[in-house]
């Protein structure tokens, strides 16, 4: 949370002013110590973690590193499964994977350090760094930053299915995103883009005069002591950085092909380790990185539970500013529960949205709540309905379609021209992606003919109709 900001401008005031800090720090102080003593201690967690962990590491949904950070105390980080599956090498606390969207938060601390530095204001257009991006005198910085701007996301892109994430330059996306339709008028919705993210990368080298990398390296990385965190450069040698796998079958893995930095820069190209993050998470919210008033517009709620690249929400009553993240061969997450300064890291080199069931038993067994994991759906050798008879277009929404076909005798999901997730049947009629931790479900009409995927249990789960 934003530190007070007391002013003492009028010096007859000094120790009036001195005096409420005072007792306002006290009544913290005191604060802060009965939600620690809500806590388990570091030793109990030590023994807890690896139960709320296990049913994922046995299923081989997660291999990976999480770590706690609390306030005046020695982090707590612990490693679960392989690093490499191929050599059978286990997994280290120092250990460095792709932190996907979490590095968004990085964009958008960038982009505010550079409102600091008075190169930019959030609410200019983006026509003033990107003169020839189209719309670009529509749509702020800010509406980059909180999703509203209507911009493309990136694997919507043509580029990306065509090349299957490899292709092209990183000004080729931008110039992609450039031509591409907005998706709606700026500042009128909201829809998640990793486009917008790509665009404040350019911006951010256009306002800096340095990559995107060089900046974050200079500014954000060197200066804090960030030495296990970069900006991915796939070429680049790095010590302790693992390979990523994506779920396959019932309980085997496959080695994730990687993401070209073209389609992930500003929007998810930071590797990171779980120290690095917590480190980052201290400095961040113990006000070391960027100033008070900045730090309220990037934990500010703009609507959707979404700041300037952090998500802004609640977890067992307890105020959290992060994001998570998922990438080809990797998923994250990093928490931070800002009145109780204690963070948690959760890095994975399996993409899996396992990581949502553990981020969620990890602080439930951090502040005394109830960690028992959820039974994962029994899986079935046949399914009831054969392959031929699922496969088609379901339309979600307007720019949203889901496609449903067969490969190698999988079945198997994609949204837009994103990655494919593979659907395995289980023995109550439902089809469950181990990559996205999900159940679907199809629906038939009046003569048995089925006509739309339901996305989740329950009768409000999202719906699309089969189009083709």
């Amino acid at each position: 949370m934003t530190a007070p900001n007391f002013s003492f401008e009028l010096r007859e005031h000094a120790i009036r002013v001195l005096l409420a800090a005072s007792l306002a720090a006290a009544f913290l102080a005191a604060t802060d110590n009965s939600l620690a003593q809500d806590q388990l201690s570091s030793e109990e967690l030590r023994s807890v973690i690896p139960d709320v962990v296990r049913p994922y590491v046995e299923a081989r949904d997660f291999m990976g590193v999480i770590g706690i950070g609390r306030e005046g105390e020695q982090p707590l980080i612990l490693a679960y499964g392989l690093a490499s599956v191929e050599l059978d090498v286990p997994h280290s606390v120092d250990n460095i994977f792709m932190i996907g969207s979490v590095s968004k938060q990085f964009t958008g601390v960038a982009i505010l350090l550079l409102e600091e530095d008075g190169r930019l204001s959030v609410e200019d257009p983006v026509s003033k760094f990107l003169p020839e991006f189209g719309n670009g005198d529509r749509i702020t910085i800010a509406q980059l930053l909180t999703h509203t701007s209507g911009v493309e996301d990136i694997y919507s892109l043509d580029r990306f299915g065509e090349t299957a994430g490899q292709g092209g330059s990183f000004q080729e996306v931008v110039d992609d995103l450039s031509r591409a339709e907005l998706n709606f008028s700026p500042g009128t919705s909201y829809a998640y883009s990793n486009g917008g993210y790509a665009l404040l990368a350019a911006i951010i080298e256009n306002a800096s005069g340095l990559a995107f990398g060089e900046f974050l390296e200079q500014r954000i990385f060197e200066p804090l002591g960030m030495t296990r965190s970069a900006h991915d450069e796939p070429s680049r040698v790095i010590e302790g950085r693992v390979a990523g796998y994506d779920p396959w079958g019932t309980d085997d893995l496959s080695h994730a092909p990687t993401v070209s930095p073209a389609f992930t820069t500003g929007s998810g190209s930071i590797w990171s380790s779980a120290s690095d993050l917590l480190k980052w998470s201290a400095a961040l919210h113990g006000g070391q990185v960027i100033s008070d008033e900045s730090y309220g517009k990037l934990t500010s709620d703009y609507g959707n539970g979404y700041g300037f690249g952090v998500s802004v929400f609640e977890r067992f009553g307890r105020a959290v500013v992060g994001h998570d993240g998922r990438v080809s061969g990797f998923s994250s997450d990093l928490a931070s529960y800002v009145d109780d300064g204690t963070a948690v890291a959760i890095l994975g080199n399996v993409q899996s949205v396992a990581r949502d069931e553990i981020r969620r038993l990890v602080a439930a067994a951090l502040f005394g709540e109830d960690y028992s994991a959820p039974d994962r759906p029994s899986v079935v050798v046949q399914p009831e309905a054969s392959i031929e008879e699922l496969e088609g277009v379901y339309q979600f929404g307007p720019g949203f379609e889901v496609s449903i076909f067969e490969e190698q005798g999988r079945l198997l999901a994609r949204a837009n021209k994103g990655g494919a997730s593979e659907l395995i049947p289980t023995a109550d009629g439902t089809w469950f992606s181990r990559m996205l931790y999900a159940s679907v479900r199809f629906r038939r009409d009046e003569d048995g003919e089925v006509d739309a995927l339901l996305w989740g249990a329950g009768e409000g789960a999202p719906t699309g109709n089969r189009i083709r």
